[in-house]
């Protein structure tokens, strides 16, 4: 018996053309480069890196994840799971009409290998920031598993993901990019628990696609050694590790962080039949 196919959300995605595209030769064939936030993350933060790639002549769109548009309610029936976020993406990625980059942060790494996986001819290349398959985090788990008792995510630890995933913030900031914990628990629990579990053990082999991670020297979320052992298990796979950065590389160090990927996109780009 076939599986049925997840159900798929209609997502926010704000699209955005360089100013350079147009007159530019050779900048309008490049592929769009999808941006996929992590868990309880406002899509905010990708306005330093969207800035730097749309300098460089990169189209960028810029996802929110199922639930995570303000406003948006998710369809009746719909679950959570890396593998219905997936397809939704994927509706959003099949617009263009040559294969996608996938950049993830965090969680959105989960989802851009998934997608990879599961839908090969729509994905050019995946870059993963901040994230690579690894267990379930010992003290993540523990601190969704207190916060799903109680139906809310509350300021303590609200608090506490914060200074792992950005370290101190100056006021201004910290309000713009907490605004992901402002979502329904609806939407941060189930999602939550998708980035808990991360990819299944398959997923990273069944991609084909040229893959980039950008680690944060920093990063206390994923350390540099499972970065390096997972590069080191395909010759698919590359790494840039980005100094004076954390878990958040993108926010941290977004010239640094474009200026990997332009790289990497350049290298992997297939020529013209």
């Amino acid at each position: 018996m076939l599986q049925e196919p997840p159900a798929v959300a209609a997502l926010h995605v704000d699209m955005r053309l360089p100013m350079a595209a147009s007159t530019t030769p050779g900048l309008q064939s490049q592929p769009p480069v999808l941006l996929l936030h992590g868990w309880a993350s406002a899509s905010a933060y990708w306005e330093p890196l969207a800035a730097e790639l749309l300098d460089a002549g990169r189209s960028v769109w810029i996802v929110d994840l199922p639930g995570y548009h303000r406003g948006d309610a998710l369809p009746p029936g719909f679950q959570w799971t890396l593998d219905s976020a997936a397809a939704s993406v994927a509706a959003i990625a099949a617009r263009d009409t040559s294969p996608v980059h996938i950049v993830g942060h965090s969680m959105g790494g989960s989802v851009a290998l998934t997608l990879a996986a599961a839908y090969p001819e729509l994905v050019a290349s995946v870059a993963l920031i901040g994230m690579v398959p690894a267990p379930p985090n010992d003290a993540f788990k523990s601190m969704l598993e207190s916060q799903l008792g109680q139906g809310f995510i509350d300021d303590a630890t609200r608090a506490k993901c914060m200074k792992a995933w950005f370290g101190a913030l100056p006021t201004e900031d910290e309000r713009l990019l907490s605004r992901g914990f402002e979502l329904p628990f609806e939407v941060l629990g189930p999602s939550g628990l998708a980035a808990m579990a991360g990819v299944a053990a398959d997923v990273p082999e069944k991609v084909t696609a040229p893959t980039l991670v950008i680690a944060g020297v920093g990063d206390r979320l994923r350390s540099l050694d499972q970065a390096e052992a997972f590069v080191a298990a395909s010759p698919m796979r590359r790494l840039v590790a980005i100094p004076n950065a954390g878990h958040s590389v993108h926010w941290e160090q977004p010239h640094a962080c474009a200026v990997a990927l332009g790289a990497f996109w350049d290298k992997s780009r297939q020529p013209s039949a």
